[in-house]
């Protein structure tokens, strides 16, 4: 993906494009989930959102595509002017990995999937799996056990491994590939990357409603894909500055950038840091200011976000709600308790 953001840079930039050659035909492809062959010109007003105003779905998957944009608040005023994405509206798993499994899985073949995931993904992938007619496998890392229980309710084959980090579960997936399951492969598929282009499109038109332009976007690290996509697109559009949030010690569904996350080496981007106990007072300080029970890395995210004194106009992007972690609170307390991070 790296060797199409030159060319993608100059539609987003420019807001068109003709495609001059085979190779900038196939970037464009990919983004806009159609055929573009050299020549053909192009529009980003192609992925404006166009919200169900009635809010009556014909189908699931309409809940899901036809439901969007997701939520903006406003919870600073300016100097240092706030908005956050609200991502747990989205309906198969609660959060912002719906946007992901779907991209993953439009267009995929073969009616066997199998990934590995420490929560989100799997939820999004069990339930978009059963509408889409995919049989779905999951492995889960020791620290994803959480999510088995809902599983168990999709009806979703999953097996808990004794391992910490998700990457370090891919090797178990050898055998099913082998006997002809497809791997979406949320850490190295581009459509990761691309799905969240189509969601800062969506952001900037919820922005231009109100005639905001950002100057910094906000966002957890987990495969890197949302967080990379959002930096890449709105330092394209606006010169805003991506600051990207990751673990000290361990924090549900983000990872340090050193664990091989693949597209955050793609863009520029200032990394912080935040422990599990700094995440859990930022949960607490949302609930507490705006009553909203965000999730660990949505309390990182908003931790760091108080931490910033530049003025201007800041996205944070909240993955998901705390519903999920109910069975990790009082792990979480006990961490805090003792001062882990």
């Amino acid at each position: 993906m790296c060797d199409c953001l030159p060319r993608l840079r100059r539609f987003i930039a420019e807001g068109w494009i003709k495609a001059r050659d085979r190779e900038e035909a196939r970037c464009v492809s990919l983004l806009l989930r159609r055929v573009v062959q050299p020549g053909d010109v192009a529009s980003l007003a192609e992925l404006t959102p166009k919200p169900n105003a009635a809010r009556v779905f014909n189908s699931p998957l309409e809940l899901l595509t036809d439901n969007w944009p997701t939520p903006l608040l406003k919870i600073s005023d300016p100097p240092r002017e706030a908005f956050a994405k609200l991502e747990w509206y989205n309906p198969f798993s609660g959060s912002i990995k719906d946007r992901t499994v779907y991209a993953l899985l439009e267009g995929l073949g073969g009616d066997r999937v199998v990934e590995v995931s420490s929560g989100n993904v799997a939820l999004a992938m069990g339930a978009l799996g059963n509408i889409m007619g995919k049989r779905v496998k999951i492995y889960l890392p020791t620290a994803g056990s959480y999510v088995a229980p809902l599983l168990d309710v999709l009806g979703v084959e999953h097996q808990v491994l004794d391992v910490t980090l998700t990457v370090e579960a891919l090797e178990h997936l050898e055998k099913d590939i082998r006997e002809g399951a497809v791997h979406p492969n949320q850490f190295m598929n581009d459509q990761n990357f691309l799905a969240h282009i189509r969601t800062a499109v969506e952001i900037e038109w919820q922005l231009n409603q109100v005639g905001k332009k950002l100057t910094h976007v906000v966002a957890a690290v987990g495969t890197s894909g949302h967080s990379s996509a959002l930096g890449f697109y709105f330092g394209v559009r606006h010169g805003a500055r991506l600051v990207a949030v990751q673990p000290r010690d361990w924090i549900p569904g983000i990872r340090r950038v050193e664990s091989g996350v693949k597209w955050l080496h793609c863009v520029e981007a200032e990394v912080r840091e935040v422990s599990l106990a700094e995440a859990m007072e930022g949960v607490r300080q949302f609930a507490k200011r705006w009553g909203l029970l965000v999730g660990p890395s949505a309390g990182a995210v908003y931790w760091v976000f108080q931490q910033m004194n530049s003025g201007g106009v800041y996205l944070l992007v909240l993955p998901d709600n705390l519903f999920k972690y109910l069975p990790l609170l009082e792990r979480f307390k006990e961490i805090s308790r003792y001062g882990y991070g």
